[in-house]
């Protein structure tokens, strides 16, 4: 296997905590609160490392959907909208 193909299959420890994160996510014995948190660490790591957010919801967590990304101008309008409506800052 060329170094090439090989690095292309290793994953960052990063990579590597946002995957668990999700996966913690998505275990239905967790308290729904514990498994946004989870889905909400795995959107800032996701961050860091991409630029972009996910985007989390109480239903697609419940759901056990797949996070999509949110462009940056969708993050801050939704981010805007938790600290107007919600009180809530993230």
């Amino acid at each position: 296997m060329s170094s090439l193909n090989r690095r292309n299959q290793e994953r960052t420890h990063e990579e590597n905590q946002e995957r668990a994160y999700i996966a913690a996510s998505h275990r239905g014995d967790r308290s729904m609160e514990a498994r946004i948190e989870s889905a909400r660490k795995a959107s800032d790591i996701h961050k860091k490392r991409t630029g972009r957010a996910l985007r989390i919801t109480a239903e697609d967590v419940r759901n056990e959907e797949m996070y999509q990304e949110i462009d940056p101008d969708e993050e801050a309008k939704l981010d805007k909208f938790h600290r107007e409506v919600i009180g809530e800052n993230r």
